[in-house]
C-alpha cells in the first residue's frame, strides 16, 4: 500500500506539470471550434506541448504501477492531491496571495486522502467481464458524442471528457492487473492512450471556450468521481477494511472532490494553468 501511495505521488506530480504546460500550449494556437486530428496536430508542432505529453506519458506508467500496488479508490484521490504543487507554483511564480478558500482546500484534500488510506480501501482480484464491458461502452459513447457533433456545447465536451478519462483511468487498472504479460497489458494500455488523447483533444478545446476556472473543476471532480464509483462494481474493489470504515471513506472521498473542484476554480490555480493575462510572460514567455 505505501509502494502504492508513492508511485501515485510521484504520478501526480508528472500529470500537473504536464497540465500546466500544455494548457500554456493550447492558448499558443488559434481558437478550435471543435476536438479533431486537426487540433492535436497543431499543438504537436509546439515544444512546450511535446514536452507536456511526455510528462504526462511519465504520469500514466507511474499511475499503472501504483495501481498495481495499491487500489483505484486511493490511487485516483491521491492523483488529485497534485493540484497543491499547482497552488505551490501559483504563489512562488506568480505571487498570488492564498485566501481561506485554498488554505481550506489543501487541508480537506489532506484530510480525505487520510481518510481514504485509514479505510484501508482493498484491491481487488477479479474483473466483472460483462459489467466492464457495459460501462466502457456507454463511457465511450459519451466520449464520441463530442466528435461527432458539428459544434459541440461545452458541457457535451465537459462530459466528454470525464467519460473518457474514467474509461482511461479503468483500462489503466486493468493493464495493472495483466502485468507483466506483455499483450494484453500494451492492449490496455492502448486503449488508456486513445482515450487520454481524446480527453485531450475535447478538454483544450473546451479551455479555449470557457477557461480552467470553470473547466478544470468538472474535469478534475469527475477524474477522481466516476472511476472510484465503478471500482466496486467492475474492478471488485472492498472500500473499507470494516464497516466503520465505509463511511470513512466515502467522507474522505466527498472532500476530496469538493476540495479539488474547488482549489481548481481558485484564481491562482487556474491563472497558473491558462497562463492567463500577464501571467504568460511570468511563466514562461509564452508570447
Amino acid at each position: 500500500m505505501l509502494s502504492g501511495l508513492a508511485l501515485a505521488l510521484a504520478g501526480a506530480v508528472c500529470f500537473e506539470c504536464s497540465y500546466v504546460l500544455q494548457a500554456l500550449a493550447v492558448r499558443e494556437v488559434p481558437a478550435m471550434k471543435r476536438p479533431g486530428v486537426g487540433a492535436l496536430r497543431r499543438l504537436v508542432a509546439r515544444p512546450r506541448w511535446t514536452f507536456g505529453i511526455l510528462l504526462g506519458l511519465a504520469g500514466f506508467a507511474l499511475q499503472v504501477l501504483a495501481l498495481r500496488h495499491a487500489p483505484l479508490t486511493l490511487v485516483q484521490p491521491v492523483l488529485a492531491s497534485g493540484l497543491l504543487l499547482l497552488l505551490g507554483f501559483s504563489v512562488l511564480v506568480l505571487h498570488e496571495p492564498v485566501g481561506r478558500r485554498e488554505v481550506a482546500a489543501v487541508v480537506a484534500i489532506i484530510a480525505g486522502v487520510s481518510a481514504i488510506a485509514i479505510a484501508e480501501p482493498a484491491r481487488g482480484e477479479s474483473t466483472n467481464e460483462v459489467a466492464f464491458a457495459v460501462a466502457a461502452v456507454l463511457l465511450a459513447a459519451v466520449a464520441l458524442s463530442a466528435f461527432v457533433r458539428r459544434a459541440p456545447g461545452v458541457g457535451v465536451m465537459l462530459g466528454a471528457a470525464v467519460a473518457a478519462d474514467a474509461l482511461a483511468v479503468l483500462a489503466a487498472a486493468q493493464a495493472a492487473r495483466t502485468l507483466p504479460d506483455v499483450l494484453p497489458t500494451v492492449a490496455w494500455c492502448a486503449l488508456a492512450g486513445a482515450c487520454g488523447l481524446a480527453t485531450l483533444a475535447v478538454e483544450s478545446a473546451a479551455l479555449q471556450r470557457r477557461g480552467a476556472s470553470r473547466v478544470a473543476p468538472i474535469v478534475l471532480a469527475g477524474q477522481v468521481a466516476v472511476p472510484v464509483a465503478l471500482a466496486p462494481l467492475l474492478l471488485d474493489e472492498r472500500w473499507a477494511a470494516t464497516a466503520a470504515g465505509a463511511p470513512l471513506l466515502l467522507g474522505g472521498l466527498l472532500a476530496v472532490v469538493i476540495a479539488s473542484a474547488a482549489l481548481a476554480a481558485s484564481p491562482g490555480v487556474s491563472r497558473l494553468a491558462v497562463g492567463a493575462g500577464e501571467g504568460q510572460d511570468e511563466v514562461g514567455g509564452v508570447r
